[in-house]
């Protein structure tokens, strides 16, 4: 059977930029193992499959499945837009359908605070376990689920945001959450920009990727916990700080709305199609 996709670089300021990921526009989901023999074939950080009709989607990496997604979520919307179906109000989300919107330049998409909850180590643990000092630690690290529940740690400084050299076994201990990989965002304020790292682990190795819009839906909920000013506005660059030979930024923008929702958006282009017959 053919399958037919997109590829997109989402949360990219230029075409050339942002994070990367293929986006199957199907007429009703294939099964798991289909899925996932998809994803592996391409090898993209992240594999998105949408129906036609927007009442499914579901999102998987080479390895395994995402539960959430806010990256593939505006991509999904994205190619239904390609493909010739109209932009999506909606699509499903683990808590029910999340609404979207493109103003003409960028999409977004729309959470709401719901579950945060105290982390169980201490501020020498998480230090420990992030490689960094303990007394760049600020504010205090929450659980937080907007769609996927993350460990969010706010620093004091870009410079601790770029030295962190996380510990796998440490890491995933004290930041799973009962899913498959346990995942933290490190991240930096300054004014109206923050810098952000993401941290999956499992008890082995550590993975980092960028364009990550669920941890950023997840840091506006940290600051609405924290009694942040309302209405409030950020801008996270993110993937400019992973140590790899090559990589790319991402940017992507946080509003947070007098009536508390979470909107976080930025840009999406389509730059390329094909398809996989299995």
């Amino acid at each position: 059977m053919q399958y037919e996709f997109f590829l997109i670089n989402g949360f990219a300021e230029r075409r050339a930029s942002g994070a990367p990921l293929a986006v199957f526009v199907v007429d009703a989901l294939p099964d798991d193992a289909t899925m996932q023999q998809l994803a592996y074939q391409l090898n993209a950080p992240e594999s998105c499959f949408v129906t036609r009709a927007a009442d499914a989607m579901h999102t998987v990496s080479p390895q395994f499945a995402l539960p959430f997604s806010g990256l593939s979520l505006l991509a999904a919307a994205t190619a239904l837009q390609q493909a010739g179906e109209p932009f999506p109000a909606t699509l499903p989300g683990r808590y029910g359908p999340i609404q979207l919107s493109h103003d003409g330049e960028a999409c977004w998409f729309r959470a709401w605070a719901n579950r945060t909850r105290p982390a169980r180590a201490g501020t020498m643990e998480l230090a420990t376990a992030l490689g960094i000092d303990a007394r760049d630690v600020a504010g205090a690290p929450l659980f937080v689920d907007t769609g996927l529940e993350q460990l969010v740690v706010p620093v004091r400084t870009r410079q601790a945001v770029l030295q962190a050299a996380p510990h796998p076994a440490l890491l995933a201990q004290l930041a799973g959450n009962g899913q498959q990989i346990a995942q933290l965002a490190l991240w930096h304020r300054d004014g109206e920009i923050a810098m952000l790292r993401f941290f999956g682990s499992d008890s082995f190795s550590i993975y980092e990727d960028f364009g990550a819009g669920g941890a950023v839906a997840n840091i506006g909920a940290w600051l609405l916990a924290s009694g942040c000013a309302l209405p409030d506005r950020i801008k996270v660059e993110q993937g400019h700080t992973i140590h790899r030979p090559y990589t790319r930024l991402s940017v992507l923008h946080l509003q947070l709305g007098t009536d508390r929702a979470i909107s976080v958006g930025g840009r999406f282009w389509v730059v390329g199609s094909g398809s996989v017959s299995l």
